[in-house]
């Protein structure tokens, strides 16, 4: 497969930057951590020229192509185990979960919730976000908006919560992304998603609430501050 275009734009700053992909991550985080994350923003952004913040705007752009496409695509998970070493991934204990195989596993389990409920979703370990994608487009499949799920998602990798932050954000999937330890139960932060704030219960009614292809940009707009610019 060929690199995407937000890729191909990260290589390209890689040339006179180390960490460019972590740093894009991070900056589509932030956009949509619901505003709370601002602060972390203005000193991500400050690494960067004004020639350079543009095409990470760029890239930031392509995601947002790319998932009105397929909301269900996970966008970071292949390209981080690539470039983790395979110590590290030794070490870390961490695997990429194909997205065949993550949507088998909810679609031989998977069934609508009960009127005037939600489907609950726990996911201890979300990594970039691939098995709850799976499940979303599982429910979908059966005709159920996923604005009928409420997820809440935990990872100890706060990098694994970026990613999944933006998989699921830009995804429309309505959860609660927390950087804590499912082991120890210690949480350390949490962010909702946009969608979050626009869950509802399911009527009953397949096909209801049926997401548009603009409504992730509608819902970011209500519950995120607009990006602000390094100054400096």
């Amino acid at each position: 497969m060929t690199n995407p275009s937000w890729l191909k734009i990260v290589l390209k700053i890689e040339q006179r930057h180390s960490g460019v992909f972590r740093d894009l991550v991070t900056l589509a985080a932030c956009v949509c951590s619901s505003g709370q994350r601002e602060d972390e923003y203005r000193r991500t952004a400050g690494k960067f020229t004004p020639e350079e913040l543009c095409a990470l705007c760029e890239a930031f752009g392509d995601l947002l192509r790319l998932k009105p496409e397929d909301p269900f695509l996970d966008l970071f998970g292949a390209t981080y185990m690539e470039r983790l070493s395979r110590h590290a991934q030794r070490h870390l204990g961490e695997v990429y979960t194909p997205g065949s195989v993550a949507l088998l596993m909810p679609k031989m389990a998977m069934h609508p919730p009960e009127p005037g409920e939600t489907l609950k979703v726990a996911e201890p370990a979300v990594g970039s976000g691939t098995l709850v994608l799976a499940t979303a487009q599982a429910l979908e499949d059966l005709g159920v908006s996923r604005l009928h799920m409420q997820v809440v998602a935990t990872d100890l990798n706060p990098f694994a919560v970026d990613m999944a932050l933006v998989n699921l954000g830009l995804a429309s999937v309505p959860a609660v992304i927390r950087h804590g330890n499912s082991l120890t139960g210690q949480i350390f932060h949490e962010y909702p998603t946009p969608a979050w704030h626009f869950t509802s219960p399911y009527s009953g009614e397949p096909g209801t609430h049926r997401l548009q292809e603009g409504d992730v940009l509608g819902m970011l707009r209500l519950t995120a501050l607009l990006p602000v610019r390094a100054v400096g």
